[in-house]
């Protein structure tokens, strides 16, 4: 596994326990061409306040794409805005695909969503360890 993928993990696991964690891979192992990223997981005990801590580490962080977090399903969502759709699901609706492909042939895009990335796991991670330290 990916130090990304230990970090990553590591900081949403200070919010609360997590059943279940992805974070997408950075290249495609076959092309090398980079990914589109996101962090999918679920909390065993999802609460308002988890979702208010990651909302806030995404909104104080400088990103050069916009990023959303999506909670309207069972797994929570944190994906770069372009590719989420509008509705009650914003990773499943339609188009979804045809966004993630067409952001995908964008490795700027890419390049700059995986700096922010980045940024909003520090950010979070600033946060979590604030709320140890209180």
């Amino acid at each position: 596994m990916s130090t990304g993928f230990h970090v990553a993990g590591g900081t949403i696991s200070r919010l609360g326990a997590w059943e279940w964690f992805k974070l997408s891979v950075k290249r495609h192992p076959d092309l090398g061409h980079l990914q589109v990223p996101y962090i999918g997981w679920r909390f065993a005990s999802p609460s308002e306040a988890k979702l208010r801590c990651v909302e806030e580490a995404v909104l104080a962080t400088p990103t050069q794409v916009a990023w959303r977090v999506d909670t309207s399903r069972r797994n929570w969502l944190l994906a770069p805005a372009l590719i989420l759709g509008e509705g009650s699901n914003p990773a499943v609706s339609p188009g979804f695909d045809e966004r993630v492909e067409a952001a995908r042939r964008d490795q700027v895009f890419c390049a700059q969503a995986w700096d922010d990335l980045d940024a909003i796991v520090r950010t979070l991670g600033g946060f979590t360890s604030a709320r140890e330290d209180s």
